[in-house]
């Protein structure tokens, strides 16, 4: 079994330029995607987003009839955007924010 070496400082600089308005950011995140590490992290992290999020706002558009379309297709391209419009969509079309969903207790 191999390990990787963990460029901790390297990653640092680049994940700064991709945030540096004078910058390239898209050439900090190309430089990024070298390290195996971040490569998995990123993965696990759009992952969790396209899959999970993005299903969920679907079947929370399903359950309360809201248009979604245009949610999951921004939560899929760059994530936490698409729960944000799927939440303004709830709130602009008058079906309000996703309650809690907090089950009775049985009555004994």
């Amino acid at each position: 079994m191999s390990s990787f070496p963990c460029p901790i400082p390297l990653l640092q600089k680049e994940f700064n330029d991709v945030f540096d308005p004078n910058g390239d950011p898209q050439a900090a995140m190309m430089g990024m995607m070298r390290y195996p590490s971040f490569v998995s992290e990123e993965w696990s992290h759009v992952l969790t987003w396209d899959l999970f999020v993005g299903r969920w706002i679907w079947l929370d558009g399903i359950k309360r009839g809201v248009f979604t379309s245009h949610s999951v297709l921004l939560s899929n391209l760059i994530g936490p955007p698409g729960l944000l419009l799927h939440w303004a969509t709830c709130v602009v079309t008058g079906k309000g924010l996703t309650p809690s969903e907090v089950p009775d207790e049985p009555d004994d």
